[in-house]
């Protein structure tokens, strides 16, 4: 391949993002030399929405890349349109609240031996992913995916890796009652943490006196269940917590939201003819897109594993509609070179590989049966082979290392 190429393809129709210029075609940069980067550099010399267009499929909805939403920020602009939006919006909002949730995700009691936390499957130190190819809970079991990345959490219409939890607050509570992972139910939590001197006092402070109420399971199984005040202590309180905690978490600052704050020297040459091929030929904006280079949505890359022993059909599983088989959410890839191993199954250790997978046009469909099967998986459009060079594989790889 001779180089880079900055001619740019057609854009998605009616995909502009709210206020960003037109996009326009540029004049192409293309040798492989110090003129190439010298012209790369002027290309993307000015804020992003001035940038040359991304290489985007006919109907794909994409957003221009921005800094990431500060956690301070009037939180209904970048919290999630889904149910609970304006109770999370208010809890992000209140120190007190989020304090708590933090306490709450590093507590290891909140699993039924007390052997995990959630943290022990989303580390701050690997963006809050946990460094495994599956999942580890209680006694060691192991799940069937890859621990979720977090960081894109607050922004996700829908959460994990197949959707299926419409909230961040319903996300929270999937793992305390899921039998892989802290095996404890919300009833036996909240016992627990009422049975404390810690915990009270800091619910109290977050959400103030309980509402009066017919006791819970948890209140009727203390001794003075029938005279005491309402705890505030509850399940409900705990899962908005966690949630607006979560809610809270951002991406560590990177030489990437430099660049894209106006700093040019931020990225070297190889880096930015990264930048450039992830925008253009390796096709990566028609799904790593926005703030959190990612769009929110469910795709089959070819991963599914149908028919074999470690099938797993994705968004179908939660759906049950034809049209979600094999699909998973695109994760954020914000501080993606710390969140390995990658893909909801972990199967990459190394990005690299990872790369070159893509590069192939990823997995293969299931042969075509007669009579077809509906239940086969069929790999996105999106996912083709892309044709790049080892060295535009290196380039690609330095770019994803500064996000």
């Amino acid at each position: 391949m001779a180089g880079v190429a900055l001619a740019v393809a057609g854009a998605a129709q009616g995909a502009e993002p709210p206020g960003a210029a037109p996009l326009t075609v540029a004049p192409a940069c293309r040798n492989a030399t110090d003129e190439d980067a010298a012209c790369l550099r002027f290309r993307y010399a000015g804020p992003a929405v001035t940038w040359p267009a991304p290489t985007i499929d006919p109907g794909v909805r994409w957003t221009e890349w921005a800094a990431v939403p500060a956690a301070s920020d009037p939180p209904l602009t970048w919290t999630a349109a889904n149910p609970g939006q304006a109770e999370l919006a208010a809890d992000v909002a209140r120190a007190p609240v989020v304090t708590l949730g933090q306490m709450l995700f590093f507590d290891t009691r909140l699993s039924r031996k007390g052997q995990v936390s959630c943290a022990s499957c989303h580390l701050p130190q690997r963006a809050f992913t946990d460094g495994l190819a599956l999942a580890v809970g209680e006694d060691k079991l192991m799940g069937r995916r890859r621990s979720t990345p977090l960081l894109a959490a607050p922004f996700a219409p829908r959460l994990f890796w197949d959707g299926r939890a419409a909230s961040l607050k319903e996300q929270v509570m999937g793992p305390l009652h899921d039998p892989r992972e802290m095996n404890h139910d919300a009833a036996g939590a909240v016992a627990r943490l009422r049975q404390t001197d810690a915990y009270p006092p800091l619910f109290l402070a977050a959400f103030g006196a309980a509402a009066d109420a017919a006791p819970d399971a948890a209140s009727a199984a203390a001794p003075d269940a029938t005279t005491a005040p309402p705890s505030p202590v509850d399940a409900d309180r705990m899962a908005r917590a966690l949630a607006a905690f979560v809610a809270s978490l951002r991406p560590e600052p990177t030489r990437f939201d430099a660049f894209l704050a106006g700093q040019p020297d931020a990225l070297d040459d190889t880096e930015l003819r990264g930048l450039h091929l992830f925008r253009t030929q390796a096709r990566c904006m028609n799904c790593h897109s926005g703030p959190m280079l990612t769009d929110h949505q469910f795709h089959n890359i070819g991963l599914s594993f149908y028919g074999r022993r470690n099938q797993d059909l994705g968004r179908f599983e939660a759906t049950r509609e034809l049209d979600d088989l094999g699909k998973f959410r695109t994760p954020s890839l914000r501080n993606v070179s710390r969140a390995g191993p990658w893909m909801h199954n972990g199967l990459f250790p190394d990005l690299k590989g990872l790369l070159r997978m893509y590069n192939a046009g990823m997995g293969r469909d299931p042969a075509p049966d007669n009579p077809p099967d509906p239940y086969a998986p069929r790999k996105s459009a999106h996912i083709k082979p892309l044709d790049l060079s080892p060295d535009e594989i290196d380039a690609l790889l330095a770019f994803l290392k500064t996000l």
